[in-house]
């Protein structure tokens, strides 16, 4: 683990200019962010559905080679 865990720069040093493209660069563009969540939410849900299916009908399997 760090022993320092304070940065070692002071944030009045910072310009207003400064400050305003770190925002710009830590938060998403929101425009992107509408086509990525709807394109990712249905390839994680087509994920899920394949692992849990997968999953059960390795269960069946188990229980009918008993």
């Amino acid at each position: 683990m760090l022993k320092n865990q304070e940065p070692d720069w002071n944030i009045d040093d910072l310009t207003d200019t400064e400050i305003y493209a770190a925002i710009r660069y830590l938060e998403p563009d929101p425009r992107r962010v509408c086509e990525q969540d709807a394109d990712d939410q249905n390839k994680d849900n087509v994920v899920v559905i394949c692992i849990c299916s997968f999953v059960a009908l390795l269960v069946l399997a188990i229980l009918w080679f008993q």
